[in-house]
């Protein structure tokens, strides 16, 4: 998202029928989800270390980069406003990238018309989600401000040559009315092997991609969740939405999309005073990320993103219950190399480790919204940072509480064969007390740097 006119970017409750098993539509969603227990410990580094080519070449590669792994054990992706890696600037193109963190190539694939088109009038075409089903990829294409302030159509194009080629239905967007606008299709892994069923599944977001700085449409806070037979992802009468939750907490469907409920809703707002001219303020919290399935976890992990934060979820099933169990606050720009948030955060499935708990991060950070100088590029390509997550693991501690001793009164620690039951003689406390109370000041004011106040330490 790199033009001149660009404007700065940072980048279920259910109702149910007493005695029935099918719920009824949901007329309000949840509150903003509680916090995870999951994650004990959650390590990820404060800036992007690797990329395609490189992180850091200083060339205009290109932001949000959706992916997916696909049969022939390559990563393909899509990226917006720039030069991919053949130096033609285009607002949208396709990639493969070969290889693993470290050791990356991106190879160039279609771009511009050849991969989608524009619906609406003062907008661009922006990708947002890619699904490698099979030997077929999936790319979902929305239309685009050109402030970046609303989304109002998408579509989902086809190849089944690995990218060269690209087809779509040229009559009409799938999608309108800022309605499912911003699709994400979750990752099952490799070619989709990991899909517990026939289905692809997707996430939408409404009106707009992250938070609307101008408020011209409501920003999104609300997560969709839809699903399609995996022969039929261009058959728009063939999506199914989740519409609501049997007693068991299993989601029903409805193809009307008027029925849907949101899986995930959270409408927290961060940093809703900045006190600096021309920073953006009050941000929600849902944005264009990405849904992958963790399979050595066996958990679903959902990367969002504001301007100034990373805000991470995690569910044991696609539809929830979704927990928020991280928020990386990256503080006000300048940001620099080593350290700085972005956007369009996904963790491709191809990357995460055997046992799950070492994955990489993509995000991107544009030189144009005060994040980075102009000209700076180190993370405007596929650029990627080392996530690391631990599970929470119920432990015993080995050492049990000593019932009968007193640590308070006890002349010596206890040796770990007695317990702590000797007390300390009163007179030997009380002396004990009044040193510290004679010698406590003048140690505490020469750790402080002075003896006398007024006077140099010596």
């Amino acid at each position: 998202m790199y033009p001149t006119l660009r404007r700065r970017l940072g980048a279920g409750l259910a109702v149910l029928l007493a005695g029935a098993t099918l719920a009824v539509p949901q007329t309000a969603v949840a509150a903003s989800p509680p916090p995870s227990t999951y994650f004990s410990t959650v390590q990820l580094d404060p800036g992007a270390t690797v990329g395609a080519p490189a992180a850091g070449d200083n060339r205009n590669h290109g932001d949000l980069w959706p992916n997916c792994w696909s049969d022939d054990d390559h990563v393909y992706t899509a990226y917006g406003d720039g030069i991919g890696f053949a130096g033609t600037f285009s607002d949208i193109g396709v990639a493969r990238i070969s290889g693993t963190p470290g050791n990356l190539t991106g190879t160039q694939l279609p771009i511009g018309d050849d991969v989608g088109q524009v619906w609406t009038a003062n907008h661009t075409r922006k990708p947002t989600g890619m699904a490698c089903v099979d030997g077929t990829l999936y790319l979902a294409v929305q239309d685009l401000a050109f402030d970046f302030d609303d989304a109002p159509a998408a579509t989902v194009a086809k190849s089944t040559d690995h990218g060269r080629t690209w087809t779509w239905d040229r009559s009409g967007p799938m999608f309108g009315n800022g309605v499912f606008t911003t699709i994400m299709f979750l990752d099952y892994g490799k070619a989709y092997a990991n899909a517990p069923d026939g289905y692809v599944y997707a996430y939408g977001l409404d009106h707009n991609w992250r938070d609307s700085f101008a408020d011209r449409v409501p920003d999104p806070v609300d997560v969709w969740l839809a699903r399609v037979p995996r022969d039929q992802v261009q058959n728009r009468s063939a999506w199914q939405f989740a519409s609501g939750f049997t007693a068991s907490g299993t989601p029903t469907w409805s193809s009307d999309i008027g029925r849907r409920v949101a899986v995930l809703h959270d409408d927290r707002r961060l940093y809703p005073d900045v006190y600096t001219a021309g920073r953006v303020e009050n941000l929600s919290v849902i944005s264009q990320g990405g849904v992958v399935y963790n399979k050595p976890l066996d958990r679903y992990i959902y990367t969002s993103w504001t301007e100034y934060t990373f805000e991470f979820y995690e569910s044991p099933t696609p539809w929830g219950p979704w927990k928020h169990f991280a928020s990386k606050d990256f503080g006000g720009y300048p940001w620099t190399r080593t350290k700085h948030g972005g956007y369009a955060t996904t963790i491709p499935s191809k990357y995460i480790s055997a046992d799950g708990k070492s994955m990489w991060l993509q995000s991107n950070v544009c030189p144009c919204g005060g994040g980075y100088p102009e000209g700076e590029h180190w993370a405007y390509t596929f650029s990627l940072r080392k996530l690391r997550l631990e599970p929470h693991a119920a432990t015993t501690p080995g050492n049990q509480p000593d019932g009968g001793g007193n640590l308070a009164r006890s002349p010596a620690p206890c040796p770990s064969s007695a317990p702590c039951t000797s007390a300390r003689p009163a007179s030997t406390t009380t002396a004990t007390a009044r040193t510290a109370r004679t010698t406590g000041t003048t140690s505490a004011r020469a750790r402080a740097g002075g003896a006398t106040p007024g006077r140099a330490s010596t």
